[in-house]
């Protein structure tokens, strides 16, 4: 397929599934290859890694991503959005430093993670440009082939040596090898003209910046328990929550699939303020992740212990309980989630950011309330509340969002 020729949304759509489902199988492989290899402590300092760099990269990101491929009118050019972000992966680098500094425990996991979330972060600013020209193919195989390499170098490093900051390595060595082999090419191609801008980018920053910050706090409400299960309980905790969590993570590449697949679509219908057309595309995304959210609680109600033994070994099915009500918040995720991408394309940036706030501190409340006394359950009954507010606060806005009154049609891209 020639870079001038766009997928259909059917097509997009099956690409992204396709890449996201087999890099999301690839990171859980990693985390069942830790945990029946190395055991608790070391799926624990490999969360621990994730939980420490996954907020700070995203926000240092600013979602620059989605807003590319929202940018219907064309208000920047890919110059501003790499210029932009190239200087803030090099920041969190910096940040990522420190951040190994003060976990000793844990320092080469966190270092080389970081390395390989800015590699991916450069990678994304791309994601936007292709996801922009509707070449969605293109960034699921650079997903697709991102986690596969990851997958046999972490597998390898790990395997022959039992070393996680050798495994983490392996991590960011495969970002890199995808990066300069697969993106970098593929973004030519699209953009061939300059790609630096020296100088500020204020009117981007100030649009993002919201964006930035409401992506960190959708990302601290995922790894804020993960922080204060390893304060309170300890790395070997951590390793059973994060282990069985992780099967979460099946329903929500579907999500993110449907959800990334159907942006730009959705971004089209409310700027030109087809509102019915919106809802209904909305509806049928919410109804999707509804769906899905309620097959993973019915297998984990159903199946929950035998499933766990098989998946991680006998010290990890010791939690059934545990087990469903992560499933349970999860199924909330996927619903809030849904409603999140609507917002993102109806260009509700900076009213996501109370929202967020919200959450975070009702996160904080229950985490502090509920893990010191009921230990691990209590840690999935914090993110159950966390997943509530998260999906009301959503509904809300969108709510608002389509009563308001209609902005000035955005000019056609040229594809309907």
């Amino acid at each position: 397929m020639s870079a001038d020729k766009p997928l259909s949304l059917k097509g997009g759509m099956i690409w992204t599934v396709i890449g996201q489902g087999i890099y999301s199988a690839s990171q859980w492989a990693a985390v069942i290859l830790l945990a029946q290899v190395g055991g608790q402590v070391d799926v624990g300092l490999y969360a621990l890694g994730l939980a420490l760099t996954a907020p700070l990269f995203l926000f240092l990101g600013l979602q620059l991503r989605s807003v590319q491929a929202t940018d219907i009118q064309g208000d920047f050019s890919f110059s501003n959005y790499f210029s932009l972000r190239l200087p803030l992966m090099g920041a969190g680098l910096l940040i990522t430093a420190g951040l190994a500094f003060l976990y000793p425990h844990a320092s080469g996991a966190v270092w080389w993670l970081g390395v390989a979330k800015a590699l991916e972060g450069i990678s994304e600013v791309m994601y936007g440009l292709m996801q922009r020209q509707h070449r969605l193919d293109w960034t699921a195989q650079s997903t697709l082939l991102r986690g596969v390499l990851g997958l046999g170098l972490l597998a390898a490093a790990y395997l022959l040596t039992q070393n996680l900051t050798l495994a983490a390595l392996g991590l960011a060595v495969a970002a890199l090898l995808t990066l300069v082999l697969f993106d970098w090419p593929r973004a030519r191609r699209l953009e061939p003209a300059r790609w630096w801008q020296p100088g500020p980018q204020p009117a981007l920053i100030r649009l993002t910046l919201p964006l930035g910050m409401v992506i960190a706090l959708v990302s601290l409400s995922t790894n804020l328990p993960r922080l204060v299960t390893e304060y309170v309980l300890g790395s070997a905790a951590l390793g059973i929550y994060a282990t069985l969590s992780y099967v979460g993570v099946i329903g929500s590449v579907l999500i993110v699939a449907l959800g990334t697949s159907l942006t730009t679509r959705l971004s089209q219908l409310y700027a030109h303020n087809d509102r019915r057309s919106f809802l209904k595309l909305s509806g049928l995304l919410f109804a999707g992740a509804g769906g899905i959210g309620l097959l993973l609680v019915l297998t984990s109600g159903l199946a929950g212990e035998p499933l766990i033994h098989l998946l991680y070994g006998a010290e990890f099915a010791a939690e059934p309980g545990l087990f469903f009500w992560l499933c349970v918040a999860a199924a909330v995720g996927y619903l809030a989630s849904a409603l999140g991408f609507a917002m993102t394309a109806a260009r509700q940036f900076s009213e996501q950011l109370p929202l967020f706030v919200a959450v975070t501190a009702v996160l904080i409340l229950a985490c502090a309330w509920f893990i010191p006394h009921r230990g691990l359950l209590g840690v999935a009954w914090a993110t159950l509340l966390g997943a509530v507010t998260q999906l009301v606060g959503s509904a809300f806005i969108l709510r608002r969002a389509l009563r308001a009154p209609p902005v000035r049609a955005a000019k056609s891209d040229g594809r309907s």
